[in-house]
């Protein structure tokens, strides 16, 4: 477990922070148990590690556009990850080294519990600033959540500086904005991604009028299409000194997790970024030691 230091954040804010999970430790936890977890139907998982086959190494990070019947929450995409167009920092996409990926085998399964107990599906990703690798620990969140068989979306909600895409290395025409400004049904806007197995609605380009798309009938009716066919949403916002957008997502959400970079915001901009969120909403915080 990551630590706070002393000092004004500590003691204003980690006593109402329940966990805060550090990513970068080399802590081994035990395998995921099949047992313990909920079963979900879902497409089958290829693991990319020892068993690799070959459908994973010929196969190019190409869209395929699938005619699926009526259901409109239904991926009209699938993309095939290609290992090498990888962000290095996507560490939870292989089982390549279990002491990396078992921090966020924590984080999924404390999700998990949680959500258990009380409503927890709306997962806010939150960060003070750019360079928190808040969209890397969203998308190995993911990955994990997706290894635990749970249905997991990934909405990108950072109309700023778009990542997700970058770092998957892949490529779509229509995301996020496309489909509400344009009336679309909400699986235009999805890609299924393979073979790690969960569902991401990117943003394709930097969106002007954000807060009038948050804030839009449509996006409220796209969120409650969608949230009978996953176990978990996740939204990858922007930074809260960057821009509002968090606050409105707030309303969207059933709870929200912190992202803190090791040595990067100060004391004072903490402060400020969590005063900008509902502190009673706070699920936790992952204390990340990569900038990305």
């Amino acid at each position: 477990m990551g630590e706070f230091t002393e000092d004004e954040v500590t003691r204003n804010y980690a006593a109402r922070i329940p966990a805060t999970e550090e990513i970068s430790e080399s802590e081994v936890l035990d395998p995921l148990d099949d047992a313990d977890l909920p079963f979900r139907h879902t497409r089958p998982y290829f693991e990319w590690g020892r068993n690799r086959g070959n459908r994973v190494d010929a196969t190019a990070a190409l869209v395929r556009h699938t005619p699926y019947p009526a259901n409109e929450t239904y991926p009209a995409h699938e993309v095939d990850l290609r290992p090498k167009r990888l962000d290095p920092g996507l560490i939870a996409f292989n089982d390549l080294d279990p002491h990396k990926i078992a921090p966020y085998n924590r984080l999924a399964i404390s999700l998990i519990s949680a959500a258990a107990s009380r409503q927890l599906k709306r997962v806010l990703i939150a960060s003070a600033q750019y360079g928190d690798g808040r969209t890397t620990v969203t998308l190995n969140l993911a990955a994990a959540l997706a290894r635990a068989r749970q249905r997991v979306l990934v909405v990108e909600t950072d109309f700023l500086r778009p990542a997700a895409m970058r770092l998957l290395g892949i490529d779509s025409a229509i995301g996020l904005a496309e489909a509400i400004t344009n009336g679309l049904a909400p699986s235009n806007a999805m890609v299924w991604l393979q073979p790690i197995g969960f569902n991401l609605m990117p943003t394709c380009a930097q969106v002007e009028n954000s807060a009038e798309l948050l804030a839009s009938p449509s996006f409220e009716v796209m969120l409650r299409t969608l949230s009978p066919e996953f176990d978990f949403i996740l939204f990858d916002s922007a930074p809260l000194l960057a821009a509002a957008d968090a606050r409105l997502l707030e309303r969207h959400t059933d709870a929200t997790l912190l992202v803190i970079r090791d040595g990067g915001a100060s004391t004072s901009q903490m402060a400020k970024a969590v005063s900008l969120l509902d502190e009673e909403r706070l699920l936790g915080a992952v204390l990340n030691r990569a900038a990305t």
